[in-house]
Order: C-alpha cells, then sequence, then structure tokens
C-alpha cells in the first residue's frame, strides 16, 4: 500500500495564515519540512482522503494527478479537510474532460454543505459526482479495490466526524485525524485488527490534549492500549501528523519529542510504502 500524505497541518496551516507567534516566526525562516499545508492523503495514487484548499498547489508541488483520484473521502465538513468550491472544478466536460464521474463519500453534514453550495451558485454535480453518505463501520470499496470504513470520531460534536481504516487485502492502516482519544466503540473495534500502519492527530504536539484533537502524549496512550490488545504488528509504522501553530515545535523538535517512541513525523509530500 502506498501512502502519501498531501498537507500535514491543521486549518490555519503552518506558519499561519495571519500569525507570528514564535513557531510560525520560526517556521518561516525554517523552510523546508516546517512549511505546512492543510492536511489529506492519496492512497495508491487513486483514493484521496480529504479534499484540502491546498489541494491545487500540493498536486504540483509533489506530481501528484488529482485526474487518477477516483474516489474521495471526506472525514467532516470542516473547510479546511473539504473545500467543496474547488472540488466543483471536477465538474465535467466545463472544467474536466474526464470519462468517469468522481465517487464521493462524505457523511449528512458534508453533503449537507455540497449541496447548499451548489444550490446557492446553481452547478448541479450529478453529472460529475456520485455521492454516497457515509454509514460507521460499514466497508466501502473502492474502484481499484481499496477497502475503507469509516469509524466515529471524537471531534465536530455537531455532526458525525469519522476517521477512516483502510485494507487494500494485504495491508491495513489507521488514519485518525480529526479525533481525540479515541470513543470507547472506535477503540473497541480497533482492538479487532492488526494494524500495520498508524496516522494520529498530534494538532498539540508535547501538550496533552485529548478532546477535538490530540497531542503526542494522548497518541502515545492510543497506540499502548491497541499493543496490550494485540492490534498492532510489530513492524506497524506509527506516525503523528496534523500540526497547529499551537503546538510551539519544529519538524526537528518533533522529531525529538517522538524519537524513544519509534514514531515518525509526517511532512508534506511524504510516502510512506508498507
Amino acid at each position: 500500500m502506498k501512502l502519501q500524505y498531501m498537507g500535514t497541518a491543521a486549518a490555519e496551516a503552518m506558519p499561519a495564515l495571519f500569525c507570528r507567534c514564535d513557531a510560525c516566526v520560526r517556521s518561516r525562516a525554517a523552510g523546508g519540512k516546517n512549511i505546512r499545508m492543510r492536511s489529506g492523503l492519496i492512497i495508491n495514487d487513486t483514493v484521496m482522503i480529504d479534499f484540502c484548499p491546498d489541494a491545487y498547489a500540493l498536486s504540483l508541488k509533489f506530481g501528484i494527478e488529482l485526474a487518477a483520484v477516483r474516489d474521495v473521502f471526506i472525514t467532516h465538513s470542516h473547510h479546511d479537510h473539504f473545500d467543496c468550491e474547488d472540488l466543483v472544478m471536477r465538474r465535467m466536460p466545463v472544467f474536466c474532460q474526464l470519462p468517469y464521474k468522481l465517487n464521493l463519500f462524505g457523511n449528512a453534514a458534508t453533503i449537507k454543505r455540497l449541496d447548499d453550495y451548489v444550490r446557492d451558485h446553481d452547478i448541479p454535480y450529478d453529472d460529475y459526482l456520485n455521492v454516497t453518505q457515509l454509514e460507521f463501520f460499514k466497508p466501502y470499496e473502492t474502484v481499484d479495490g481499496v477497502t475503507m470504513t469509516y469509524l466515529p470520531a471524537q471531534h465536530a460534536p455537531k455532526e458525525t466526524a469519522g476517521i477512516y481504516l483502510i485494507r487494500d487485502g494485504e495491508k491495513t492502516a489507521l488514519y485518525a485525524h480529526d479525533t481525540g482519544e479515541f470513543l470507547e466503540e472506535t477503540m473497541a473495534f480497533l482492538k479487532t485488527q492488526k494494524l500495520d500502519f498508524i496516522s494520529l492527530d498530534a494538532c498539540y504536539g508535547k501538550r496533552d490534549h485529548g478532546v477535538g484533537h490530540m497531542g503526542i502524549p494522548n497518541g502515545r496512550k492510543m497506540v499502548a492500549e491497541l499493543r496490550a490488545a494485540g492490534a498492532v504488528n510489530d513492524d506497524a509504522v506509527v506516525i503523528v501528523n496534523h500540526f497547529s501553530h499551537n503546538c510551539g515545535q519544529l519538524h526537528e523538535e518533533l522529531e525529538a519529542e517522538v524519537k524513544d517512541d519509534g514514531f515518525l513525523v509526517a511532512y508534506d509530500g511524504m510516502i510512506v510504502n508498507i
């Protein structure tokens, strides 16, 4: 399974759009892996989790062909994870000439946001999108045979936000953004799995913050509980991701923070093959 991070930041990006805090000033000066755009993931080049406002810029920067994406799975309706305005550029044949529709999967709030936008702008999507409302714990198979299962997240209490379990027949991955510490029913389900890859929300870096988002201490706790249940394979890759400037740490500082855990720190464009 090939996993490629798009952006690796929270909603304000890093450095944040309008900020001069210490972390933002230092990240601007340092550049490189410290420049983070809004988050998303590409699986096997054809499956996408979240469609962020920076998708176009990131696709150019990292040579990602968005036309190859056949299935898009949205975690929740927040604008940094679902840019429905740019998604309209998939409209055929006005903005896009492809012989197939894009399959879009999202919760009720995501679909409502899309419906509201296309109604206000009189841009119907039936000719270029197949839209499916997700159900928790139900597996959905993509065009290229990847199975995606939507799991309840502890995030955005006004909607049913979720995270994703990903299977390709050989490997199993967990992409857990945005969420605080896992809900009881999510943890119970994950304990029945054998995970080869875990990507954890670490929005607050070294800070303990388990509500809505996580810090690294909360991620350690989640991984330890899964390991104790036998749900994490011995050679599993664990990555921390989705950083806010509120974490106060640059990339190398985050690497030092998780060195003893054996975790990796995501950066924009990072590719992991499991």
